[in-house]
């Protein structure tokens, strides 16, 4: 199955790189372009110093961490649309091939605002991400610890109040499924504000609330509610290219999500704060540096559940679009006897 996925994923992208010499609709109305073919790769040669699960200690080798393949096709003045696949290491360590990306934008459904229908991107990091700059180093801290999914099938909403677009908006119904079908009659509301008062500073305020099937409280026999809210705010000075620094934290609550001892369920609510810093020491030299903690349960009776995430990473540009990134990811567990240490060499290209 592996093997005629990959030759799937070849083959598409064989035949959309033949496209991209002369593509363009002859019967579509309006201003036509050609299909906009590009993508991304990046990998890591790993080792594991140390590992929590003691098994994976000194594991070592290289490895794919993301590969897409996107397409971009303008169909006239009001419609584009973009299909993107992409190539990742799954939960079984086996590299699968799925679709990232397949919606439709329509440009000015009124003023300043744009619809948009299908598989997309949620509006929970979408800014964060693009601030820091260095997914291919890791995840922003939602993602990472899975907080929000980074897509979802629905419909978005996404507009400026204003000509400049110093503040902007973002509103989204999703089957809070992420990439996968929908299953149940549940969905999930996102909002996100963004704040532009000047070039060198991004605010975002972000909420979210998942609607979910309700739970059996063995302790009394009733069925409550398990539905969930995310709140978020992220910051971001920058100056240019040449530095950048980010603040996102985020709190989640869940209804009735634990218990302690034989006690009915109670409410969950979890904390996660995210640091982080890049700068150019000269025009192919860069450094970068984060620091993430995740409490997913404040409650004090709960122990050993935090978790924290460090990043140290020099950034070597080899070209515009190519990178060698020689670094350190550290991954600790309360209350873990060891933590996960694994040095590595990251490479990051685009086309």
């Amino acid at each position: 199955m592996r093997a005629k996925l990959l030759t799937l994923f070849m083959i598409l992208t064989t035949t959309l790189f033949s496209f991209t010499a002369n593509a363009q609709d002859k019967n579509a109305v309006g201003a036509v372009g050609p299909i906009k073919l590009s993508g991304l790769m990046f990998g890591d040669l790993f080792y594991n110093a140390n590992a929590i699960n003691h098994a994976n200690k000194d594991l070592n080798g290289f490895q794919f961490r993301r590969v897409y393949i996107t397409t971009d096709y303008t169909i006239n003045d009001q419609f584009s649309t973009r299909f993107r696949m992409e190539s990742a290491i799954s939960s079984g360590s086996n590299i699968g091939i799925f679709v990232k990306d397949a919606w439709l934008k329509w440009k000015n459904v009124f003023k300043g605002s744009d619809l948009i229908v299908g598989m997309s991107p949620t509006p929970a990091f979408d800014a964060s991400e693009g601030a820091w700059g260095y997914r291919s180093l890791e995840k922003t801290i939602m993602d990472y610890f899975k907080i929000v999914s980074s897509r979802d099938i629905g419909i978005d909403l996404k507009g400026k109040f204003d000509d400049d677009g110093t503040v902007k908006y973002w509103l989204k119904i999703g089957d809070g499924s992420g990439n996968k079908p929908e299953t149940d009659k549940y969905k999930r509301y996102y909002a996100q504000l963004q704040f532009n008062p000047s070039s060198n500073l991004l605010i975002t305020v972000y909420g979210d609330y998942n609607t979910m099937p309700q739970v059996l409280d063995v302790f009394d026999g009733q069925m409550k509610d398990n539905s969930a809210f995310v709140a978020a705010g992220f910051i971001n000075y920058k100056q240019g290219k040449d530095f950048g620094l980010g603040v996102e934290s985020f709190i989640k609550s869940q209804q009735n999500n634990f218990r302690i001892g034989n006690a009915a369920l109670q409410n969950q609510s979890g904390f996660g704060i995210s640091v982080w810093a890049h700068a150019m020491l000269s025009d192919k030299v860069g450094i970068v540096g984060r620091y993430d903690s995740f409490d997913p349960n404040t409650n004090s009776s709960i122990t050993n559940d935090r978790q924290g995430l460090i990043i140290a990473a020099l950034d070597f540009k080899a070209a515009p679009k190519v990178s060698v990134m020689p670094g350190v990811e550290i991954h600790t567990v309360e209350g873990a006897s060891d933590s996960d240490v694994t040095p590595r060499v990251t490479f990051f290209w685009k086309f």
